[in-house]
């Protein structure tokens, strides 16, 4: 896990980060590592794979996001500290 990248996507409204999810999923081989609502109708959603993979992703629910609702933020981070995993994704494996 530690040499996988690990793209950041936070989208406005659920309904949205759900259909991110699904097109996410689809066309790219990656992994939903965490989903967490932030408040205010935002939420994350947090993922893993292979560099392509993950930029792929990242892309394909930005411009998804834009037809349904709005982007907030998008990264992808190609090598993270392998720490990072441990201070950003909860132990318990909930996605929500």
């Amino acid at each position: 896990m530690m040499y996988q990248s690990l793209g950041i996507i936070e989208v406005e409204g659920f309904t949205t980060a759900v259909h991110v999810i699904d097109q996410m999923t689809k066309h790219a081989f990656i992994t939903i590592k965490h989903v967490e609502k932030t408040g205010a109708g935002l939420v994350t959603i947090m993922i893993t794979g292979d560099l392509a993979s993950v930029q792929a992703a990242i892309e394909m629910g930005s411009d998804t996001s834009y037809t349904l609702g709005d982007v907030i933020a998008v990264k992808v981070i190609p090598r993270p500290d392998p720490k990072i995993y441990g201070t950003l994704l909860p132990k318990d494996g909930d996605l929500i």
